[in-house]
């Protein structure tokens, strides 16, 4: 009987000790964005995300995707797809990604507004695309932008992708109305929040977009969590910025200050049209990232969406 005693007592000790270590184990979770703008699709962006799937083929992806693309004079569809395709891994996930193009928004059946925007371009054009800088949540109504998300999301459904449910907005203007149009439309997750200061090393504080980014997210912070933004709406704030941005040394410096949360959540990005100039600085930071979880003893998950990972496409449109 003692040693039966003993026995059991032995064994609730290791159980004890197994949980408390499980307790202790801690995990960080990042998010490898990428926005595709609209502007065009260059090889050398091609190329330069290719290279980087096949150096970290370990590291899905959340493909934002703006459907302008298909819009353009002369698109040949068929070329447009598989340029996007050919950057894709069987673990990403396909999302929507807007700028108000003017091509977009006429296609849509919205009047285009060539202001409020963030950026001193000339977005009252004529004889070319336009209405990148411009902003959706100050220049558009809620209505309009339900429209315009619903318009959107079709469009690529078109194309034979799957009907997007993750967002980020052009120049991460998002505010009430487009969060309310986004839920309208069964959107679960975006990732529009940012930081301001993260866009300081290219844009001056007193830029139109610092100040507008300030002012649809106020207090924002590298820090910055996943929250509820509105009933069934996620938000997965950008809160470690986007490669054009930023630097190796930077991208270790957010990650570090993650790494003191129980449960932190860091979402990183790039954009498909500058991939060749910037995403080297994302892909030289990840293996010091790596290296610094094992040094702390965190568990670093490089996250994706595994329920709509298997099917990037529904069906071949042609």
């Amino acid at each position: 009987m003692g040693r039966l005693l003993i026995r059991v007592l032995l064994a609730w000790a290791l159980f004890s000790l197994a949980a408390v270590a499980d307790e202790d184990v801690r995990e960080i979770s990042v998010y490898v964005t990428v926005d595709w703008e609209g502007v065009s699709l260059e090889p050398e962006n091609i190329e330069a995300m290719q290279a980087f799937r096949h150096r970290y083929p370990h590291i899905p992806m959340l493909h934002l995707l703006n459907p302008v693309y298909f819009l353009r004079p002369g698109a040949d569809t068929g070329e447009i797809r598989d340029k996007i395709a050919a950057t894709l891994l069987p673990s990403d996930e396909l999302g929507l990604h807007i700028h108000p193009w003017k091509s977009l928004i006429l296609h849509c059946g919205l009047a285009y507004r060539s202001e409020p925007a963030f950026a001193g371009l000339d977005e009252d054009c004529r004889e070319r695309d336009c209405g990148y800088t411009v902003s959706l949540e100050y220049g558009y109504t809620q209505d309009e932008l339900t429209q315009l998300v619903a318009c959107s999301a079709g469009l690529l459904e078109a194309q034979g992708f799957d009907r997007p449910r993750s967002f980020r907005a052009g120049g991460w203007q998002l505010g009430p109305g487009l969060a309310a149009a986004l839920r309208h439309n069964g959107f679960t997750w975006d990732s529009s929040r940012t930081d301001a200061a993260l866009l300081t090393s290219r844009w001056d504080r007193n830029s139109k977009l610092v100040q507008f980014v300030r002012q649809l997210h106020p207090g924002a912070s590298t820090l910055d969590q996943p929250y509820e933004l509105l009933p069934g709406l996620m938000e997965y704030p950008n809160n470690g910025g986007l490669a054009d941005y930023t630097s190796p040394q930077k991208i270790l410096e957010i990650f570090r200050e993650q790494l003191v949360h129980p449960s932190a959540v860091l979402v990183l990005g790039f954009h498909q049209e500058t991939a060749f100039d910037y995403l080297r600085r994302m892909e030289d930071a990840i293996p010091l990232m790596e290296a610094e979880a094992r040094a702390a003893g965190v568990i670093l998950i490089w996250a994706g969406n595994p329920a709509n990972a298997h099917s990037l496409f529904q069906n071949n449109p042609e």
